[in-house]
């Protein structure tokens, strides 16, 4: 379990031949990897949208109902990883939430201070963790705030450059976001576990 606040950083997380599985999976060349268009990475409709276009993929998804269900064959490529991320949260095995991955494509001209907006994955009452990996290296900083609830101010904790087989599992009721990419393709797999799975 990760305990308030905490964020652990980890490099070559998997191994280098299941960093460059999920690479080709997602982004190698000739792939037929099904991405959809998004019309802002992180804003939850037109009231607060930057218009910060990414494809996306959903794995798993909450209905309704807050029940998570697969909604995509490439889920079970995740399953090692997500495996590993339990053994670092001591947990039995993964309560999969919800898992996505966003690929984001270089913006120029950019005001590189103004970031996406700050948010959490899931309703504040969720405690949860996110599992956050990096298909591979950009620029596009992940960044994690002191905050627990919605501010008109953020203060930095933690930052975090997108590096090849770097995973991050923090606490997800951390704010946090993403600096745009200005030089290269960002790349990210992101999964929310529940942090109180009893087997």
């Amino acid at each position: 379990m990760i305990g308030e606040g905490e964020i652990l950083v980890i490099d070559d997380f998997v191994t280098l031949e299941y960093q460059e599985k999920i690479k080709k999976e997602l982004i190698g060349l000739n792939n037929i990897f099904p991405w959809f268009y998004t019309e802002d990475i992180t804003g939850a409709g037109d009231f607060d949208s930057q218009h910060r276009a990414a494809l996306g993929h959903n794995y798993v998804e909450l209905d309704d109902d807050d029940m998570s269900e697969i909604k995509s064959v490439y889920h079970h490529l995740f399953v090692p990883m997500l495996s590993k991320a339990c053994q670092h949260l001591k947990m039995p095995e993964a309560e999969i939430i919800q898992g996505r991955s966003f690929l984001q494509f270089p913006l120029k001209n950019i005001d590189t201070s103004v970031v996406d907006s700050p948010h959490i994955d899931l309703d504040e009452e969720w405690e949860h963790a996110v599992v956050l990996y990096y298909v591979v290296d950009s620029d596009g900083d992940t960044i994690i705030y002191n905050e627990r609830t919605k501010s008109s101010t953020y203060t930095e904790k933690q930052r975090v450059s997108p590096k090849q087989g770097r995973v991050v599992i923090f606490d997800g009721l951390q704010y946090h976001t993403a600096a745009q990419p200005t030089k290269g393709t960002r790349c990210i797999v992101n999964y929310n576990l529940d942090y109180y799975y009893d087997d």
